[in-house]
């Protein structure tokens, strides 16, 4: 089963000799349960000529709209089901037709959907891992939650953690073809840290990264969570200096006196209006490696940011993507506005 990464498009390709027509019927639904009995959508196409017959259909805007990270889950003890709202299955049939009525092209083709992305270089319907975290080396404040590695388990079967003072190890098996999140960390070693490794059903080793715990003497780490190329949440900490900020915008007009001609000066002649704000935070990374451009080109690209677990957006539209060779010391500031009125206009 392969995996569908959404904001990239995904194409799916009908042609078949003397076709004059050809169609897909396309089921999404979320969780474990089967398939729907009636497609969600049925798409349709003429061939474009005899000498061109081939049809082709883009799945990824419909799974899109099955797809959503309004939440973020809870820190998982070892692993747990990841939220169904934040991938959905994929089942999908291709119809041709040559005379009168359609027939089915093949077998039936199912998926998971996520909402991540490739990269042009990588080329059309790219095939990304099931694992949807990159493998390196990860820091986090240690008296916080230590996150998750958001797994598909076709072929992930197994997770082990070696405690990276004592070299003691964990290991669990997973349940199969599931969605779930694997704590980075076990439970109970956070002020240690560990290796995280991801094994096969023969354990051999599909996956590996380090986790280690850091303490900021003089800062307060900012946690920054954001929905990366994979289409899974991933968790960052800010170590360094961060600055808040407020703006505020309002509206203005000029008031007749209440008395006249002797006026009262507290009046004044102007008042405002429809007065809000909006908050901003400016925060720095910390000394980091030249790999960690990945992360910060992921979060430039995500559309779901949550500051302290509070809804926001990247201000920053551009930087540089350093290189130790030219930079010694690397380090990133980004700035992020919470999405939201500082004082509260929901209606």
């Amino acid at each position: 089963m392969a995996n569908i990464f959404a904001r990239s498009p995904y194409i799916i390709e009908i042609n078949e000799t003397g076709q004059v027509e050809t169609k897909i019927e396309l089921r999404l639904w979320n969780g474990s349960g089967s398939a729907p009995s009636s497609p969600q959508y049925i798409l349709s196409k003429l061939i474009p000529a005899t000498n061109a017959p081939a049809t082709y259909y883009d799945l990824s805007p419909y799974i899109r709209e099955f797809i959503e990270h309004d939440s973020l889950q809870s820190q998982p003890t070892t692993n747990g089901a990841t939220p169904s709202a934040q991938w959905c299955n994929v089942q999908v049939k291709k119809y041709k037709r040559v005379t009168t009525s359609f027939t089915q092209v093949g077998s039936t083709l199912n998926y998971k959907g996520f909402d991540g992305y490739g990269y042009f270089e990588q080329g059309y319907n790219p095939t990304l891992s099931d694992i949807l975290l990159p493998q390196g080396n990860y820091y986090y404040e240690s008296t916080s939650e230590v996150g998750w590695v958001t797994v598909f388990t076709e072929t992930v079967a197994k997770a082990r953690w070696t405690n990276i003072n004592t070299n003691a190890t964990q290991l669990i098996t997973l349940p199969s073809n599931a969605v779930r999140d694997v704590s980075r960390v076990y439970s109970g070693w956070e002020t240690a840290g560990n290796k995280l490794e991801l094994l096969d059903s023969s354990n051999g080793v599909l996956w590996t990264s380090y986790f280690y715990p850091k303490d900021e003497c003089k800062y307060t780490p900012v946690q920054i969570d954001f929905v990366n190329k994979f289409g899974a949440w991933q968790r960052e900490w800010f170590f360094k200096a961060s600055y808040d900020s407020l703006t505020v915008d309002n509206k203005e007009y000029n008031t007749l006196p209440s008395q006249y001609p002797n006026y009262l000066q507290t009046q004044g002649q102007r008042n405002v209006f429809n007065s809000n704000g909006k908050q901003t935070i400016r925060v720095n990374t910390d000394w980091v490696d030249e790999s960690y451009s990945e992360t910060i080109k992921q979060i430039l690209l995500s559309e779901k940011i949550l500051i302290n677990e509070k809804a926001a957006k990247i201000n920053t539209k551009s930087t540089e993507l350093f290189k130790s060779i030219n930079t010694k010391m690397i380090n990133y500031q980004l700035e992020f506005e919470y999405a939201f009125d500082t004082i509260n206009s929901v209606i």
